[in-house]
């Protein structure tokens, strides 16, 4: 009997062992979740950067969509989209307010790791304030005037930078990002996701870079720098129309689907386009047969109803655009208006319309010029969240359509989120 405690007790000691061993061990291993310069990999950063940029892209979209009057979000699960994205005011802690907020800022703070970190090569900083600058235009674009945190320290009691502030830091992150994706060599010491494909190299992802450095110049008025920008994206935007970047989705771990598909003739279809962008459509525009089913039924709630359903994405991993060919040649033919030369913007116009089916322009001019370019860019960048922009550069909003003017609906713009106000 003892020999028999004794082999037992021998063999449990090892056991008791470690677990005092891990007892007594300081737990402080990294957080996976919360990255720093000393924890993550390039690689992790940059992927998650990617993946965060996919986050509540749905809501972000929604929002633009809804205020910019592309398209109604009927959800009598939740009568905010009805409610305070066409009439206001945007409660500043709901979900549509703080949602495409934090996700942009996950971006960044995964962006200023790699910019923290000394394993960071050229291509990576490179791409670092690339995506950095995609993000803050991308809450410029929801927050407009109210501008947005500069600081990444969490202070809330520091100044919310102004939108001029913010824009003059996209433009220094996309010309740094630029000078060191040049430097870069050859190739990525990481991968991009597939939404990058044809752009996964320095000198590829360099006209990204560039692509978005005109948009933003041509939202400035800055022409000449809008034309050098264009001028070194070329190449892309002579290509196919749909060539670009885009958000790539998948079944995979961690990941998630396209959150903007929805079965077009499902009963439960929430997202349907404005019925104008039905009734403003050129005769045989293809853009308009494409992208849109006219329902037989019509879909109603809220006092507001239509019967088009978007017809974007066949399946709920299709990826979503982040800049394509053709909005290159829309912002070129920008530029030309800028510069009042009416011919060569008439052109590249015609040259989208003729590829839509539609009669060519003739006489474009100042009277017209404007009008005739947000034309085609509501109709080639359907529901990719630029009629909201484009509208506010021109200070055009007031053209925009108020369905429901007893209920005091408006054009409304969104506030800091109360999670970074004081008090």
């Amino acid at each position: 009997m003892n020999t028999i405690r004794k082999n037992t007790f021998l063999k449990i000691l090892p056991m008791v062992a470690v677990l005092f061993w891990v007892g007594c061990e300081d737990l402080d291993f990294p957080d996976p979740n919360n990255p720093t310069d000393e924890t993550a990999t390039i690689q992790s950063l940059v992927t998650g950067a990617e993946s965060a940029m996919r986050q509540d892209l749905g809501v972000y979209l929604r929002d633009l969509l809804v205020v910019g009057r592309e398209a109604y979000y009927l959800e009598p699960a939740d009568p905010r989209y009805t409610g305070e994205l066409l009439t206001g005011p945007i409660d500043p802690g709901g979900f549509l307010c703080y949602r495409p907020w934090q996700t942009a800022y996950k971006v960044i703070a995964n962006c200023e790791t790699i910019l923290a970190s000394s394993d960071a090569d050229a291509g990576a900083t490179g791409v670092a304030k690339t995506l950095e600058a995609y993000s803050l235009m991308r809450l410029v674009y929801l927050w407009d005037d109210s501008g947005a945190r500069l600081n990444y320290d969490g202070d809330i009691n520091a100044d919310v930078a102004t939108k001029a502030e913010v824009i003059a830091e996209i433009e220094t992150l996309l010309d740094g990002g630029h000078s060191d994706l040049q430097s870069a060599g050859s190739s990525f010491s990481f991968s991009l996701s597939s939404g990058f494909d044809g752009f996964d190299s320095p000198a590829t992802f360099a006209t990204f870079n560039r692509g978005l450095r005109a948009r933003v110049a041509v939202h400035q008025d800055d022409w000449s720098t809008a034309q050098t920008a264009l001028d070194a994206c070329s190449d892309w935007a002579s290509g196919d129309a749909n060539d670009g970047v885009y958000h790539a989705f998948s079944s995979g771990a961690n990941d998630q689907d396209n959150e903007m598909y929805e079965d077009p003739t499902a009963t439960t279809i929430k997202l349907m386009v404005h019925p104008s962008f039905y009734t403003d459509a050129d005769s045989g525009d293809t853009r308009l047969a494409d992208n849109v089913v006219v329902r037989s039924d019509t879909i109603t709630y809220d006092d507001l109803e239509s019967y088009l359903a978007p017809n974007l994405y066949s399946s709920s991993y299709d990826p979503v655009p982040i800049m394509r060919a053709v909005e290159l040649q829309l912002l070129q033919a920008e530029v030309h208006i800028g510069n009042a030369d009416y011919s060569s913007a008439e052109t590249i116009l015609n040259s989208i319309r003729e590829a839509a089916g539609v009669t060519a322009y003739s006489g474009t001019d100042a009277s017209n010029a404007v009008d005739r370019v947000l034309h085609e860019k509501r109709y080639s960048l359907f529901l990719e969240g630029h009629r909201l922009v484009d509208m506010r550069h021109y200070d055009k909003t007031d053209e925009l359509p108020i369905d429901r003017p007893e209920r005091g609906d408006s054009i409304v713009t969104f506030p800091i989120p109360e999670t970074e106000t004081p008090g």
